[in-house]
């Protein structure tokens, strides 16, 4: 598996339309969220503004994707899941990029597997983390979701309560891209570069 991560437009159009077909299967067929489709495909408005995609590729098929986007400019969990903040201002700054639209292929796959796979997905969120100067992430995401990065021993804190949000239990959560969650991902080599932020758990 080959997991890459760089902007829209440094992605071919095969990548691209492969990725937009999953995310449809994923949350339209098999999650049955309410999200609209261009033909088999699912795209959002957040597409349009040149985001960094991460896509895990196996053979040349995109088999998983994640969105990542600065907060300074638009971001679902400003502008589409506020509510999931119960009244906290949302960030909005260069140092803290929001996550969104997760897929994994799931077809035929171990919950195993599946895991293994996201925590793969997730070292290499935190790579590029220290990379780009990235001090948290943020994200709106299922219970479940929130379960494994606890299992990790992640440093992350809930910014709300969960709630209901179509067919999901979803939660707004910030993720630190800290020395105890690289430790936990086993990325000690790059604790050095990185310091505890203010509300991290130290």
């Amino acid at each position: 598996m080959e997991i890459s991560i760089r902007a829209r437009h440094q992605f071919s159009h095969d990548q691209l339309f492969a990725m937009h077909r999953l995310r449809a299967q994923v949350f339209k067929v098999r999650k049955q969220w309410d999200v609209a489709l261009i033909g088999d495909m699912e795209i959002d408005g957040y597409d349009a503004l040149d985001p960094y995609y991460m896509m895990l590729e196996n053979q040349a098929d995109v088999i998983g994707c994640w969105r990542l986007l600065p907060t300074s400019g638009p971001n679902m969990l400003a502008d589409t899941f506020p509510e999931l903040l119960d009244g906290s201002q949302a960030p909005a700054d260069a140092h803290t990029w929001e996550l969104s639209r997760f897929a994994i292929q799931g077809d035929g796959t171990l919950p195993a597997q599946l895991s293994q796979t996201t925590t793969q997905a997730i070292r290499s969120l935190m790579e590029f983390g220290v990379n780009h100067s990235i001090a948290r992430y943020v994200t709106v995401t299922t219970v479940g979701v929130e379960r494994l990065l606890k299992r990790l021993g992640l440093d992350f804190r809930r910014m709300g309560a969960a709630r209901t949000v179509g067919v999901e239990h979803a939660v707004a959560l910030e993720v630190w891209v800290s020395p105890k969650t690289l430790t936990s991902l086993g990325l000690d080599h790059l604790v050095h570069r990185v310091q505890p932020a203010a509300g991290s758990v130290h």
